[in-house]
């Protein structure tokens, strides 16, 4: 599972816009994201389902941009 994550001047923090099954799509997603504005920032996550010891997702960065 590859969720999105949209970081925008206006936001406090990176906003989760999305979750998907295909990394090609989740790519796709996040540059029309990008696209809006040159501030914009994205970063793509990969997640297996697993969580650490206090019950948090164990994520790993696929790409930013």
């Amino acid at each position: 599972m590859f969720q999105v994550y949209i970081d925008k001047p206006s936001l406090f923090e990176p906003d989760m816009a999305g979750e998907f099954k295909d990394l090609d799509k989740a790519i796709e997603f996040a540059e029309r994201e990008k696209a809006e504005g040159e501030d914009v920032s994205y970063t793509i996550e990969e997640t297996n389902g697993t969580v650490n010891s206090y019950g948090e997702q164990i994520t790993r960065v696929v790409k930013r941009g």
